[in-house]
């Protein structure tokens, strides 16, 4: 369906600062995007893009297009990511991972395309660049470098009406402020549902210039008020289990174990031996005394054994509970060397 919007080109804004202000420039061409059927369908494209990552983790080569096509799927569903901080990860992690497997097929040129579109939606967000080993960080600083020094500009979205607005899957006002020059996926919808939601993908062409996107269409009334997505709630990390008790005293109770253990056993050994290993049968004349070690030795095997179990279960115990909060389970967190 042809978006009915028109788009121009003004000079930058009085809020937008660091460049000069240019003279008006025509429009850059708006394509319309296809828009997202429903939550459901979100769910199997992250679904998709979490199975596409395993397949080039295993083998790059040949499944990276499959990676390709799960990542043009997902970033049709750019409302729906602005709202979900983990799917947002999980575009980040997976273009990366692109990126990266795209540089071990030795395929620089497009390995470089898909860093740009990482670079170019990711605004004053950290990627975990770091994740991926200093080959990729190497790669990325390049690239960020290049764009830096291509310029920026800016997109504008004058409302009829109170709308929400989404800008490379991220919440966004009517002034984007500034973006890195290249291709900008818009969603603009209706607070109240009384218009069509538009999508777009705008070109920012020529460093200082702001493109504007008129919704749902030019109009010379005043700008409308702009109504941006709740808030996402996080939630803050769960605080660092608490040992039983430091590891060095659990270390040293197991030890403490095996020596009673050891002793005891001993014990049980000499009892009713002679002191001098004389036979207290045939040489009972020569041995009037035996050694008596049964209960000693015996006390000290079940209190050996217990401080044994206590010092390998409090251990066990801790060390799986902090192995739990440290560790990573994550189908997108790969930690990557090369």
């Amino acid at each position: 369906m042809a978006s009915p919007v028109l788009a121009c080109s003004l000079a930058a804004l009085s809020t937008v600062t660091s460049f000069s202000v240019p003279a008006p420039q025509l429009a850059a061409p708006i394509v319309e995007f296809a828009a997202p059927e429903s939550d459901g369908d979100y769910e199997a494209a992250l679904t998709a893009v979490d199975e596409a990552n395993i397949a080039v983790n295993r083998d790059p080569e040949s499944s990276l297009p499959m990676l390709e096509a799960a990542l043009e799927q997902l970033v049709g569903f750019g409302p729906q990511i602005a709202a979900d901080p983990k799917g947002r990860e999980a575009l980040d992690l997976s273009q990366l991972n692109l990126a990266r497997a795209l540089l071990l097929a030795d395929n620089e040129d497009r390995a470089a395309r898909v860093m740009d579109a990482v670079l170019l939606t990711a605004r004053d967000r950290k990627l975990p660049i770091k994740r991926f080993g200093p080959t990729l960080v190497a790669f990325h600083d390049a690239r960020r470098k290049l764009l830096d020094e291509r310029g920026a500009g800016s997109i504008q979205i004058q409302c009829r009406l109170a709308c929400r607005i989404v800008i490379d899957e991220q919440p966004a006002t009517a002034n984007s402020g500034l973006l890195y020059l290249g291709p900008h996926r818009v969603w603009v919808e209706a607070a109240d549902g009384s218009a069509p939601a538009e999508r777009h993908e705008i070109e920012l062409g020529e460093d200082g210039v702001s493109e504007v996107l008129y919704y749902p269409e030019i109009a010379d009334d005043d700008e409308c008020e702009i109504v941006a997505p709740p808030p996402v709630a996080v939630e803050p990390p769960p605080p660092p289990p608490k040992r039983i008790l430091p590891r060095w005293a659990e270390i040293s109770v197991a030890v403490i174990g095996v020596g009673a253990v050891a002793a005891g056993g001993v014990l049980l050994g000499l009892d009713g031996k002679c002191p001098g290993g004389q036979d207290p049968v045939a040489d009972a004349s020569e041995c009037p005394d035996l050694y008596e070690g049964t209960v000693s030795g015996i006390a000290a095997v079940g209190i050996g054994s217990a401080l044994i179990v206590l010092g390998g279960v409090t251990l066990a115990v801790d060390e799986v509970r902090v192995g739990k909060q440290t560790g990573r389970q994550a189908v997108l967190a790969w930690q990557m060397r090369f």
